[in-house]
């Protein structure tokens, strides 16, 4: 197929409501807004969600540099075609195996972190527009970090605000829960615990928090949320993130990301009465 009848499908896709792009039998059809991490190197690959017969743009915002992709040699499912500069349709022609990855790197330069990307498929859903824009920068809100810190000073059964729950696990070896959430407006602490259940397994450490919401038209909004690490103690570590709700965002969610293994999202604990 020709790369225009394949700009001619995409623009059909995007131009329907987003919340309604569901296929007879197959998946959910999502418009995703990206974060770039500010160290890519030091956090696990963001998954671009493909399947076959399904164009997903991938587009680099400014002030993101352009950058040059690349997939592993000899891979020949995966069309990469250009359209600007920062901007490509990822076009596979089969989809990937349940489990398989397959890595998708952005080179900017000279004394640029590369974006590091996973090409994955999942029955549930598939991206047919990802946006990768870059955080905001500003001063780093010192309140905030110092009330993380206080929580992660305070026992446990002191701010014990919301029922705790699992949102993220390494079977056999850890047990990472959320133990509570402060809500105060629009900004929200979250105090996530890692305990260890094999005393010989080498410990997990939490490197990154990622949030999504949802938008009014149904997209997704994801980005990192600030982490505050606690001191490893002999049974596990305590962490704090914290991060604002954008305005007019609603179901948040949370993904807990290991050095090597990006986390899955679950409900974001909110006002809730704790249970006897």
């Amino acid at each position: 197929m020709r790369s225009g009848s394949w700009l001619l499908i995409l623009s059909l896709l995007v131009s329907a409501p987003a919340a309604a792009r569901q296929s007879a039998g197959g998946p959910l059809l999502r418009t995703r807004t990206l974060v770039a991490p500010a160290q890519p190197g030091q956090v696990p690959p963001l998954a671009l969600h493909v399947t076959a017969g399904v164009p997903t743009l991938l587009q680099l915002e400014a002030p993101l540099p352009p950058s040059t992709p690349s997939l592993p040699a000899g891979e020949t499912r995966i069309r990469l075609i250009p359209l600007s500069p920062g901007s490509w349709l990822i076009l596979p022609s089969t989809s990937l195996a349940e489990g398989e990855e397959v890595p998708l790197i952005l080179e900017a330069g000279p004394n640029t972190e590369p974006l590091r990307f996973t090409l994955v498929t999942r029955r549930e859903e598939t991206d047919v527009t990802v946006r990768v824009v870059r955080a905001e920068s500003a001063t780093e809100d010192e309140a905030a970090r110092a009330l993380a810190l206080h929580l992660l000073a305070t026992p446990p059964a002191r701010v014990a605000l919301v029922w705790p729950r699992t949102v993220a696990s390494a079977p056999g070896y850890n047990r990472v829960r959320v133990e509570s959430v402060l809500w105060t407006g629009q900004r929200f602490f979250a105090t996530a615990s890692v305990r260890d259940s094999q005393k010989r397994a080498p410990p997990w450490r939490l490197v990154q928090v990622r949030l999504r919401a949802t938008l009014a038209d149904g997209s997704h909004l994801e980005w990192p949320a600030h982490l505050v690490s606690g001191s490893p103690g002999v049974k596990g570590q305590r962490y704090v993130f914290t991060s604002l709700l954008p305005e007019g965002t609603s179901h948040p969610e949370v993904a807990l990301d290991g050095e090597n293994a990006p986390g899955r999202f679950h409900p974001l604990p909110e006002d809730e009465e704790p249970r006897p």
